[in-house]
């Protein structure tokens, strides 16, 4: 069983995915503001920001209609939530002790 995508749904997610990461980058920038303090407050902010941003963006830039610069909107507002959610989750491990093990192994291999 074959699934078809409507060619004008695949443009508008992928119009999504690029300004999800750049929707992103903005709500990691305001996390350091002092009026944010809660998780709520980010989820806030990342629905008004992906409307008052994402809506001009897909009009501006990839010249789309009204209504499917909304769903950029709406796909980019689903997509930084989910990436927000999943990075805040995931423990990530500092670049200096990644070095220690790399240069540890190299030391072993060199003997």
């Amino acid at each position: 069983m074959t699934i078809v995508l409507p060619e004008n749904l695949l443009h508008t997610l992928s119009v999504s995915m690029i300004f999800s990461a750049i929707l992103m980058a903005l709500i990691q920038k305001l996390k350091g503001l002092s009026i944010i303090r809660k998780t709520s407050h980010i989820w806030i902010w990342n629905v008004i920001f992906s409307f008052l941003l994402g809506i001009p963006f897909g009009l501006l830039f990839y010249q789309l209609s009204i209504y499917e610069s909304i769903w950029v909107a709406i796909f980019s507002f689903i997509g930084a939530s989910s990436i927000y959610d999943a990075l805040k989750s995931y423990k990530s491990t500092p670049l200096s002790k990644t070095d220690d093990v790399n240069s540890k192994s190299e030391n072993i291999g060199s003997q």
